[in-house]
């Protein structure tokens, strides 16, 4: 049984050997192996290849690092050490620092250094910067302690070779790979970073399994919402703050998210120089935006064609084109409409019910408006922070606390009737 159950010994070994333009027998002569061997191996009529074989394949068809290490996985083979030099973080999050985090950074590393945190699940709305996040922990950590990093991405079409899709796939499907892992990391101090769980396609089980089988593995996943996990494995990625801690809610110069967006300006625009005008008007962008790093980085990316009062503009009457990067075309409207579907009728509901509301409101608003039960508005509310929908407001000290939807969410939400007429909501 192959780790990946993806793509056979044989598939490999012709791809390979057609890229670089080889019959049988030239392959057969580079690497000493015979040629029935080699067409054997690629009809899938060898169970288990020698090891030996696979390398000197391997070694003729001058393969990469990752597409060495997927080839001897799909022969059945061992990694070694070789997986823990691998599977690293996507080299695009790398190479860009992290802005506005330092609290929820150290906290994090801390979470990642307790023995007791086996697992920690960062959540969040899509953009907000949970890889980004999880990057930053991770190097963290394993320049603290020296402990290895895997880390596995496992969406689709990302920063990922043949041994990430490989490792990815493996633990998404069922069967014996994931006990082979295990065995792979035994006893040794290792993170294992799972990004883009967002559909909870690894499975609980299989992560708790891996758990249980290796004593000091520690678990960091992303994903959109936290499946199946209790309130102390997870960790809430929020969109930057658009205003200064301690004031109200107003968007201010001197906010995470304008720097964060100031910075991204220079970076592309080296020449930029902004005003104090600007600086009000950027203000304004990044409170339309809800603070969201994802967002912002399409608004500097924009910018680099249009004026700041054309981003202001866009900011107020298109939010959704603003937010969608000109390059990528991430659409963050869409993904808040996928995240609002996967909620219960109840809280897409109640969603709906307090799109109009940008002012926010309390949970006791919820509970007496609403006419829910305290305990089913805390946990409707619970479940929309969770999947980033809402978040907190600045308020007074001893206040009661206060949420608000994230305007690219009530955009998203333009035109949908609420669900459930009994739910209705009086006017405060």
């Amino acid at each position: 049984m192959n780790w990946a159950n993806v793509e056979d010994f044989g598939i490999q070994l012709q791809r390979y050997r057609k890229r670089a333009q080889l019959s049988q027998k030239t392959l057969a002569d580079l690497s000493t192996v015979s040629v029935r061997a080699v067409r054997n191996l690629e009809l899938g009529q060898v169970a288990a290849p020698r090891r030996e074989t696979v390398r000197l394949l391997a070694d003729a068809l001058l393969l990469t690092t990752h597409e060495r290490l997927s080839f001897e996985l799909s022969a059945g083979g061992e990694v070694d050490e070789a997986l823990f030099a691998t599977l690293s973080p996507p080299t695009d999050v790398l190479a860009r620092p992290l802005l506005g985090r330092t609290r929820e950074l150290e906290s994090l590393v801390r979470q990642l250094r307790s023995e007791q945190q086996r697992i920690t699940v960062l959540s969040g709305f899509p953009g907000v910067g949970k890889t980004h996040l999880a990057v930053a922990a991770a190097r963290t950590v394993e320049a603290a302690t020296a402990t290895p990093v895997l880390w596995v991405q496992l969406q689709k079409g990302r920063d990922r070779g043949p041994l990430q899709a490989a490792i990815a796939d493996l633990l998404v499907g069922e069967g014996t790979g994931v006990g082979r892992l295990a065995r792979q990391i035994g006893d040794r101090a290792t993170l294992l970073v799972l990004d883009g769980n967002d559909s909870g396609q690894v499975r609980r089980e299989t992560v708790w399994t891996l758990i249980r089988e290796c004593p000091h593995l520690s678990v960091l996943e992303t994903g959109r919402v936290p499946h199946g996990v209790s309130d102390h494995h997870r960790f809430l990625v929020s969109p930057l703050p658009t205003w200064r801690a301690g004031t109200a809610q107003v968007p201010t110069t001197h906010a995470p998210a304008l720097d964060f967006l100031l910075r991204r300006f220079c970076d592309l625009r080296p020449h930029f120089q902004a005003g104090e005008g600007d600086h009000q008007k950027l203000a304004e962008v990044c409170a339309r935006l809800d603070g969201l790093p994802g967002a912002l980085e399409s608004a500097a990316s924009w910018a680099t064609v249009i004026s700041i009062d054309e981003l202001v503009t866009m900011a107020r009457d298109e939010p959704e084109a603003l937010a969608s990067h000109p390059a990528t075309r991430s659409d963050p409207v869409a993904a808040a409409q996928g995240v609002l579907g996967q909620q219960t009728p109840v809280t897409q509901d109640l969603a709906l019910r307090l799109a109009d509301r940008p002012e926010g409101w309390t949970i006791d608003q919820v509970v007496r408006q609403a006419g829910l039960p305290r305990a089913q508005a805390a946990l409707a509310v619970q479940s929309l922070l969770h999947a980033g929908l809402i978040v907190e407001l600045p308020s007074k000290p001893g206040g009661p606390v206060r949420f608000a939807l994230l305007h690219l969410a009530r955009v998203a939400m333009r035109g949908r009737s609420p669900l459930v007429p009994r739910l209705a909501l009086c006017a405060s």
